[in-house]
């Protein structure tokens, strides 16, 4: 197992432009200190300076930090595109040996938008939509249950508004059961 009944973990995926780095730092802010924010890209490409690639060392690092940091006590907020072809054993690992509150979210952005969002963003010129377009993968759903799946309509401010309330739910089932 990993954490305890009172930790949660919410796992925030989509793909690259579709705002998750956004909603997981404004939950972060809104879950309060003792909340740890784990970024694949972080990670990957800065701390290991490594390729998105099946069985990277990236994976069990993510996995070790949000065990760790649930573990000790903190909640964790994980996001990234962690596509499911690379990252889905070490993600239903995750929330199957979880003892609080798990609650997943996959933000389902169509290309053509996250093109136009990336174009927004301070790291617009850090990569193309050429480059984009090669990591891009629809509907790339972890299948876990109670996984909830965002639209492109939704505003950063809603899908946190959302995700808080999934946490109190489940935190209440929880406590129910």
């Amino acid at each position: 197992m990993a954490g305890t009944r009172q930790t949660c973990l919410v796992v925030v995926r989509g793909p690259s432009g579709a705002g998750k780095s956004t909603v997981a730092a404004a939950l972060r802010r809104r879950m309060g200190r003792g909340t740890a924010l784990v970024q694949q890209d972080y990670l990957r490409r800065v701390l290991m300076w490594e390729k998105d690639v099946p069985g990277g060392a990236n994976i069990s690092m993510i996995d070790t930090v949000v065990r760790h940091a649930l573990d000790t006590g903190y909640s964790v907020v994980l996001e990234g595109i962690l596509a499911v072809d690379h990252y889905g054993p070490m993600l239903t690992g995750l929330v199957a040996d979880h003892a609080g509150t798990t609650v997943c979210a996959y933000l389902d952005v169509p290309f053509d938008e996250t093109v136009r969002r990336h174009a927004t963003r301070p790291q617009s010129a850090e990569f193309t939509p050429e480059q984009m377009a090669g990591w891009f993968t629809s509907d790339d759903r972890l299948g876990v249950d109670h996984e909830i799946v965002v639209g492109q309509a939704s505003s950063a401010e809603e899908t946190v508004e959302l995700l808080v309330t999934a946490l109190s739910v489940g935190r209440d089932a929880a406590a129910a059961g």
